[in-house]
């Protein structure tokens, strides 16, 4: 790493870094862009740690192994060691100088665990079951009637016949569903389906909460999962300003994870309940930001310059 400069981890088509970029480059101020897309050559000494060094990581980290190996086998191995490395300089970093982010954190992000933290400070959350029996499914449909599945951990994508099939949506699961499903099946999460009056996004960044509103319900398309864009007549998207007392109970799962920036779902219901759903170490905000004018992307290159 390059002595007394910013370091920028990420990837290259990451926007909301290119962002940051424009902005420290505004003000000439000298940073180094780590793209973990790209190979790059390092010696990390931990006896020799630049304590004045400032470090962003944005949903990257740092690629240790060199283009020209291509053996399937040796790379299975080579990740490992470079997960190692990027674990180790992000647990460094983060003790003895400046370092914004949570690569570790992103990698064994974990949402069954985040929804007990969430119940353990407070929070309000679906109903949730995790299983692979199918007697136990049905028993969780016929106590709640209406209840929806979404990934545990990535989302899927699978390649057949030269086709790609793929989805990361929330979806609704039917009895037609579960009567196609043998007595066990693959693990998979299930959660009540929780009525939105409507959806709220944050992005926290150092002690603030940047929250837009989400008008999901005034479009069938939209209802379930807002990621069905309706591009001819997009939602309405607005600045939301969160109850104090949801602020400090999100501050405690913040605290216990140990961030200092991620992005988190909630829903608020026709009763005005907030509830929460997940929280992502490092989720997308430069639409929370475009929306809102929050202008988040200005506020990191300040930060870390």
């Amino acid at each position: 790493m390059k002595e007394n400069i910013i370091n920028i981890i990420t990837r290259a088509d990451d926007t909301v870094s290119n962002t940051v970029s424009e902005y420290l480059l505004g003000k000439k101020i000298p940073f180094n862009r780590i793209n973990s897309n790209d190979f790059y050559p390092i010696t990390f000494d931990i006896k020799s740690i630049n304590k004045d060094q400032k470090t962003w990581n944005r949903r990257g980290s740092i690629n240790t192994i060199p283009n020209r190996i291509d053996d399937d086998q040796l790379l299975i191995f080579l990740e490992k060691d470079r997960g190692s490395i990027s674990k180790a300089y992000e647990r460094i970093h983060k003790i003895e100088s400046k370092y914004i982010g949570d690569y570790e954190e992103e990698d064994q992000s974990n949402k069954i665990y985040d929804l007990f933290l969430a119940q353990k400070v407070g929070l309000k959350t679906p109903d949730s079951l995790v299983t692979n029996i199918k007697k136990d499914l049905l028993s969780f449909l016929g106590q709640h009637k209406r209840i929806i599945t979404k990934s545990l951990t990535v989302y899927p994508m699978l390649f057949y016949d030269n086709h790609v099939y793929s989805s990361n949506k929330t979806i609704i699961v039917t009895q037609e569903h579960i009567d196609h499903l043998d007595e066990t099946f693959a693990i998979s999460l299930f959660q009540q389906y929780t009525e939105k009056k409507i959806e709220i996004r944050i992005f926290y960044f150092e002690g603030r909460f940047f929250s837009m509103a989400i008008f999901s319900q005034n479009d069938p398309k939209t209802q379930i999962d807002f990621r069905n864009y309706n591009n001819e007549n997009p939602n309405r998207n607005i600045p939301f300003k969160l109850p104090k007392k949801i602020e400090k109970k999100l501050k405690k799962i913040i605290k216990i994870k140990q961030l200092d920036s991620c992005s988190i779902d909630l829903i608020v219901t026709p009763e005005n309940e907030f509830v929460f759903l997940e929280i992502n170490p490092q989720g997308q905000f430069e639409w929370i930001s475009y929306y809102c004018n929050y202008h988040i992307e200005k506020k990191i290159a300040n930060h870390i310059s």
